[in-house]
């Protein structure tokens, strides 16, 4: 949910009970999933971009793909499935690279940065995305 609300350039406001991360002594619980999922910066960074810019989807189906132009020649692709089951999908760069809305430069190799596994990938062309059931996957590429 906190992924897609950051694709979409939508203003971040907490549905949560927030006392599922605040201890019993008022002190906040930095252990805690929820926490967190709303402190990722990267994901944050994504949402507040200066662009502004929502993204687009370009995949439909059981499992989406979408879009978003970030300052600096960078986007933001979010993989969502939607299935109820694992799904692997395979992303072309150089696709992404062609898309009249996007400033990605096209070549030979990509800088790729897997937001929710806080971990550089480096890929040439192509993402392979394995994506749990109800899931998805962030990636920031330069």
């Amino acid at each position: 949910h906190f992924s897609l609300w950051c694709m979409l350039a939508a203003p971040l406001i907490l549905g949560n009970d927030i006392r599922k991360f605040i201890k019993e002594d008022g002190t906040i619980d930095t252990e805690s999933k929820i926490y967190s999922i709303l402190t990722n910066k990267a994901m944050i960074s994504i949402n507040q971009d200066a662009l502004g810019v929502q993204c687009r989807r370009i995949k439909f189906g059981i499992v989406d793909i979408l879009v978003k132009p970030l300052e600096n020649n960078k986007i933001a692709v979010c993989v969502f499935n939607k299935g109820n089951k694992k799904s692997d999908t395979v992303i072309d760069i150089t696709e992404l690279s062609n898309l009249g809305f996007v400033n990605l430069p096209q070549k030979s190799s990509y800088n790729v940065y897997d937001v929710w596994e806080n971990e550089k990938i480096e890929q040439v062309n192509m993402i392979n995305a394995a994506t749990e059931k109800h899931g998805v996957k962030v990636y920031i590429i330069e």
